[in-house]
């Protein structure tokens, strides 16, 4: 830690607060689907709409946060933003039907969306200010906070409380710890991408920072892969998330315990890889650690389509835990590679692939077991989005710099000889 100094050190410990309280609150939630499923009477075709429109909400919040942060920083948003999150959680606790439960769903969606473009942007910026990896540790983190919530889900299942009982008991010391730690996030880290965007169609530049528009500008072709293993990444995660607990319940007849526990037996060896990745990037480099888990993730979903009982599914969704570990911060990192003036421009584009991967994984799984589609085979679906990874890992190659396209796209315009060889 020799020259961190005091003021880093302090906004790594709020991130990692934030972080946790957002993995809490979000598994919280989808762990007791089921029971919401059952408490207000509807059937998966329901769950599916309703998971699809907070989905929806959650990418206009990412993307409201991109423009809001720009004039009052993402320290702020994300302090306002997580707190609406525990206040949409009891409002989802009290309701006594959908119609009383959607307001809040899409609250908590907007809200979600907003936390983690927010989080993920300080991430990047404290990553950047440390000058190694530490991204996948704030990640780690998240999954901690995503266990507890499993298993306090689990415990409130077990003990017959009360949804409004076991979300109120869960915002408040949630509200009570980020309330203090708040204030120690890092100021002025802003998503410029309204003005940087307005200045580069004009040909002007930023002035206020000293950066010209060639500083800022970002190449999103390859971005795209980057944000390819995001989505993919983000519609595996949802369906262990989302649709797990379904899975256990009416696919393999499972009871109780067995459905609440799903994302803790997926959280472990997620945790475990996120808090080992930083260390295995910077030894074996992005591409390599992500076609790993690309494969593994896969095996993962094939342990859960051939399970004959919910332990052996459970053991499967463990392993897939273990394979998406290190897709999303690997992502981040890529962006933030792509986007070096630290405008948040790439994070904050990125961050929408969470919610389209999340929206199609969540939605299309449960709408096709809606629909009458066997449950096995609806998790052949997930195994393909995780398989696919591994076409799309080229996009964590470490030379994958703003700087290296730059140079390369100048190069090119020059037509230097040998140059236009060089892949992208």
């Amino acid at each position: 830690m020799s020259g961190i100094d005091a003021e880093l050190r302090r906004a790594r410990g709020a991130l990692f607060v934030a972080f946790g309280a957002q993995g809490f609150s979000l598994i919280a939630l989808t762990s007791e689907i089921p029971a919401l499923k059952d408490r207000l009477h509807i059937n998966d075709s329901d769950v599916s709409m309703v998971m699809a429109a907070a989905l929806v909400f959650a990418a206009v919040g990412s993307l409201a946060a991109g423009a809001l942060v720009g004039r009052f920083g993402s320290r702020i948003i994300l302090r306002i933003s997580q707190l609406l999150v525990l206040v949409a959680l009891i409002g989802i606790g009290a309701a006594r039907s959908l119609a009383g439960a959607l307001p809040f769903m899409l609250l908590i969606g907007a809200m979600i969306g907003a936390v983690d473009a927010t989080t993920n942007m300080q991430a990047v910026a404290l990553q950047r200010r440390y000058g190694r990896s530490i991204i996948l540790a704030f990640h780690g983190v998240w999954a901690v906070g995503a266990a507890i919530g499993s298993l306090a889900a689990t415990l409130a299942t077990d003990t017959h409380t009360s949804l409004l009982v076991f979300y109120t008991a869960s915002a408040i010391p949630l509200a009570a710890a980020l309330l203090p730690v708040g204030r120690y996030l890092l100021r002025g880290v802003k998503d410029e991408t309204i003005a940087v965007e307005r200045a580069t169609a004009a040909g002007g530049s930023d002035t206020s920072s000293g950066l010209g528009v060639a500083a800022v500008n970002i190449p999103w072709r390859p971005m795209l892969a980057v944000c390819a293993v995001m989505a993919l990444a983000y519609f595996a995660d949802s369906t262990v998330s989302s649709a797990g607990g379904l899975y256990i319940q009416d696919g393999l007849h499972g009871h109780g315990w067995q459905i609440t526990i799903v994302y803790f037996a997926y959280a472990v060896p997620f945790m475990a890889g996120r808090f080992v990745g930083d260390r295995l990037t910077d030894r074996f480099g992005g591409v390599p650690l992500g076609r790993a888990g690309s494969a593994i993730a896969a095996l993962g979903f094939v342990v859960v389509m051939a399970a004959p009982a919910p332990l052996v599914a459970l053991l499967g969704f463990a392993v897939v835990g273990l394979g998406i570990s290190v897709m999303a911060p690997l992502c981040f990192s890529a962006a933030g590679r792509l986007d070096p003036a630290d405008t948040g421009i790439a994070v904050a584009r990125l961050n929408i692939f969470n919610y389209v991967g999340f929206l199609f994984g969540s939605a299309l799984v449960t709408g096709l077991w809606g629909a009458g589609v066997p449950h096995r085979a609806g998790i052949a679906v997930p195994l393909a989005a995780a398989a696919s990874i591994a076409a799309f890992a080229y996009g964590f190659s470490e030379r994958r710099t703003a700087a290296f396209f730059s140079q390369r796209t100048v190069s090119m315009g020059s037509q230097r000889p040998g140059r236009e060889a060089v892949s992208g």
